[in-house]
């Protein structure tokens, strides 16, 4: 077969199969039939030499487990429970007060889990109760929530770079490092949302009576801050501060960020024998399945770029005159429409072995392509049919409609795509930290 005529089946084939088909299963047996068609028994050789010598053998991947343990332990310890608590209360007098108490514990629990699912689920059951007992929206409630988990898969220690970062030959630190001002705009920009948004119309996120209050200056604020604030923040500061300045790994980083989860379940008496092994088993799921992904992926793009099917790529898109910009956002559109279909680790696996060194030919910094495409992830999870923040929210049961979920998510996808245009446009916002860390 043709080049061109195996790139076409290719695609086709996996676009079929992943109508309802295990991701890793789907990929992995498109990889292995057509390696086997274009190649021969060859391609059967060059299996356990990719997996071994690719997949596995990345040193930084012994992060993934264990910040997936320190989120997992983060959820069990209710140091969100408490969070939210004093954030509730500070926040209790201002029209959307809630809501931003939901963003801000987001934000925190982001930096803490790595993932969507812990920071979505853990958030979402604290949150969503509380806000439409207050009388908000669902469509502001919902909304706030959705966005907001998210942010767990971009703010460091993000899973979502570290499986990156390897893939595109850049550092995970300097991942990390660009990763923090466009995670924080997107935060600063929900708010920012919330806020406008109620005070035009109060109904959407009506303030709390100031009796349920509590005084921001008052000692009683002070106690409560440190006691329930303060560990989180502390151990946040530590993670990545280890991190940042180069005094542990992230690997290690990630290990001291686990024993320091579980210390504070141990200190709110929290962690007992039964949560630990039920913690140690998502662990162990939530890892195995992203293995099983990036093992399938790597025999898919194995077999598609031996076949010559990345250069068909490359010269059809160069083929179509529309310079490089044209090029780098013609790929990020295409990133977007997968998204709307694949789960974000089939996407990096697929996507970022075929793309990357066509961006790369064409003088586009690789740090800076790899945070606008992870930041450009954040709008899969809101985008139907498979927007898996909304099935997250939806799962809880927690007395929101769908349609009012799927409306409520509008303005933050909105919030999302404006903020992409804005790291297009001023890669230092991308860029400014990774450089002074390491001068």
């Amino acid at each position: 077969m043709s080049p061109e005529l195996t790139t076409i089946l290719m695609i086709a084939s996996l676009l079929v199969l992943m109508a309802g088909f295990p991701l890793a299963f789907g990929v992995a047996s498109v990889g292995l039939l057509f390696g086997v068609l274009t190649s021969g028994q060859a391609y059967l050789y060059m299996i356990p030499q990719r997996v071994m010598n690719g997949v596995l053998s990345e040193y930084i991947l012994a992060a993934v487990p264990l910040f997936i343990f320190m989120g997992n332990m983060m959820r069990s310890s209710g140091v969100a429970d408490k969070a939210f608590r004093i954030l509730h209360r500070w926040m209790s007098g201002l029209n959307g007060g809630l809501a931003v108490a939901t963003i801000i514990l987001a934000m925190l629990f982001a930096a803490t889990t790595g993932v969507v699912g812990a920071s979505e689920t853990a958030v979402g059951l604290l949150a969503i109760p509380s806000m439409l007992g207050a009388g908000y929206s669902q469509r502001l409630a919902s909304g706030a929530v959705c966005a907001g988990g998210t942010l767990g898969i971009l703010i460091p220690p993000s899973i979502m770079l570290i499986l990156y970062a390897p893939m595109a030959g850049v550092s995970v630190i300097q991942m990390f490092a660009g990763a923090v001002i466009p995670g924080c705009l997107l935060g600063v920009s929900y708010i920012a949302y919330i806020i406008i948004r109620t005070a035009m119309n109060p109904s959407l996120g009506p303030a709390l009576p100031k009796e349920e209050g509590l005084n921001f200056f008052s000692l009683e604020s002070l106690v409560s801050g440190v006691k329930y604030l303060f560990p989180p923040v502390l151990l946040i500061v530590m993670v990545l501060g280890s991190i940042f300045f180069g005094f542990a790994s992230p690997t290690e980083a990630g290990a001291v960020g686990s024993i320091g989860a579980t210390l504070l379940g141990v200190a709110y008496r929290r962690v007992t024998w039964s949560v630990l092994k039920y913690n140690c088993y998502v662990t162990i799921r939530v890892t195995a399945m992203i293995i099983f992904i990036a093992v399938g992926a790597s025999m898919f793009t194995g077999a598609f770029l031996s076949a010559g099917c990345g250069t068909v790529i490359s010269d059809g898109l160069v083929s179509l005159g529309l310079g490089s910009w044209g090029i780098f956002i013609a790929l990020l559109l295409i990133v977007l429409f997968l998204g709307m279909f694949i789960d974000w680790i089939g996407i990096l696996m697929i996507v970022v072995p075929i793309f990357a060194p066509i961006l790369m030919k064409l003088g586009f910094d690789p740090l800076w392509v790899g945070l606008v495409l992870c930041t450009s992830l954040q709008i899969s999870f809101l985008t139907p049919p498979f927007a898996y923040s909304i099935f997250y929210l939806k799962g809880l049961d927690v007395g929101l409609e769908l349609s009012q979920i799927y409306r409520g998510i509008v303005p933050f996808v909105c919030l999302q795509a404006l903020v992409v245009v804005v790291i297009i446009l001023i890669p230092e916002l991308c860029l400014w930290l990774p450089r002074v860390l390491a001068e």
